[in-house]
């Protein structure tokens, strides 16, 4: 019934791609997978805070859960060798099997901090493998003319849960508690396995390549170095992931516990909020079909998003921090789902898998984000510390606008 219904979207022209039965099996398999391993992330936050009292544990178990990151450029060239499909079953199965695992340990009462850890160190590897073999797939299910199109939507699934996953994440602990969340996952884990395994008639297009891996890698680098619109692209990612980031996972638990008295379902409320802005600005971003200014469209959500996380640190009041969230998470999707296209659209086939790969290594800031701000919670107080990422996020890209005013000019 999902995929009819996302058939008859296909033959709307803003959803043009979800005419190919590749590629909506692939939009839903990230819708799952990413939701999924987003509201993981929020519920392991509030286990660890609840385990530890410590913000600078909450930091350094974010920071685990994302140190995978590191790998991620090696696995772009894994991406342009292998079969992608097959890359992706192989993530999600040990998703599904670390979450299963932390389920079982924490029913049978033996769950322990470097469980945790460890569980998370595993986890991180496979949203290195999962994102480059993700985004490097898409052209091979779709035709040319809907390529832009399938970018965009994919885009949009992706940079939606990463904001969705964590409000869901949020909502799950008062409601099922911390056993009945984790079980909700690993059945949303069993659904994207699912989904993967049906799209057996899917063309794949691997790359017969006679180089080395590390020349590959190389190959990649220099091509980034050498294309200054994705450079400094992915220079603006890492910088969101270093200082804008992070306020999901090591500030919005401490805010809600410690600054706000807002508990586990305040907890959840923030999130959502931010899951509600990210929801309107896909939905937003999808209506426009190929939309046109996308570097002004980038800059604008680029200043948005910290400059919203500023205000939400100097904010004691509930109903305020409410909506300064929902703008801090209307702002991240744009953001994100333009920096995707982006780059997708302005790199060539022989080089997605690398490029995207390289892309999801940016996200290696994050995790040090999270532990820096960890740390800076806990010394500082989380409003000094979140004030003083988001002022930073600001000052910094407020440099590269000026340094690059093209940036603003990118269609």
């Amino acid at each position: 019934m999902i995929q009819e219904t996302l058939a008859r979207l296909g033959r709307m022209h803003q959803f043009a791609a979800l005419r190919h039965r590749g590629f909506r099996l692939l939009w839903c398999a990230t819708l799952l997978s990413s939701t999924a391993r987003w509201a993981d992330m929020v519920v392991v936050g509030w286990l660890t805070l609840e385990l530890t009292n410590s913000p600078l544990m909450v930091g350094i178990v974010a920071g685990s859960k994302m140190a995978g990151y590191i790998a991620a450029p090696f696995m772009g060239v894994v991406a342009d060798r292998m079969d992608r499909r097959l890359l992706l079953i192989i993530a999600a199965v040990v998703n599904l099997v670390v979450t299963a695992i932390m389920l079982l340990l924490f029913v049978c009462g033996w769950l322990a901090l470097w469980h945790v850890i460890a569980l998370a160190l595993v986890s991180s590897l496979t949203w290195a493998l999962d994102n480059p073999a993700r985004n490097a797939l898409v052209p091979d299910l779709v035709e040319k003319d809907d390529l832009a199109n399938a970018i965009a939507l994919n885009a949009v699934a992706v940079e939606i849960t990463v904001v969705i996953g964590p409000a869901l994440g949020g909502l799950l602990i008062p409601v099922l508690g911390m056993g009945g969340a984790y079980g909700l996952i690993t059945g949303i884990f069993i659904m994207d396995l699912v989904v993967l395994l049906r799209m057996k008639g899917a063309k794949q297009s691997p790359q017969v390549i006679h180089e080395s891996p590390a020349k590959s890698l190389i190959g990649g680098v220099k091509y980034v170095w050498g294309n200054q619109t994705v450079l400094v692209l992915l220079a603006i990612a890492f910088l969101l992931n270093l200082l804008a980031a992070p306020y999901r996972y090591a500030f919005l638990p401490i805010f809600a516990r410690y600054i706000l008295d807002a508990g586990p379902a305040g907890y959840g409320m923030l999130t959502a909020m931010a899951g509600v802005g990210a929801l309107a600005a896909g939905l937003w971003v999808v209506s426009l079909g190929n939309v046109k200014h996308k570097g002004r469209l980038l800059v604008w959500s680029c200043f948005g998003w910290p400059a919203a996380l500023l205000l939400f640190a100097l904010s004691t009041s509930y109903t305020l921090s409410l909506a300064f969230v929902f703008v801090a998470g209307l702002a991240q999707a744009i953001a994100w789902t333009v920096i995707a296209t982006l780059i997708l659209g302005n790199t060539t086939h022989a080089m997605r898998g690398r490029v995207m790969g390289l892309r999801t290594g940016v996200v290696i800031a994050l995790p040090f984000g999270n532990l820096l701000a960890g740390a800076a919670a806990e010394r500082f107080g989380a409003p000094a510390a979140q004030g003083a990422y988001a002022a930073s996020a600001l000052v910094i890209m407020l440099a590269i606008v000026l340094l690059v005013p093209r940036l603003r000019r990118l269609e």
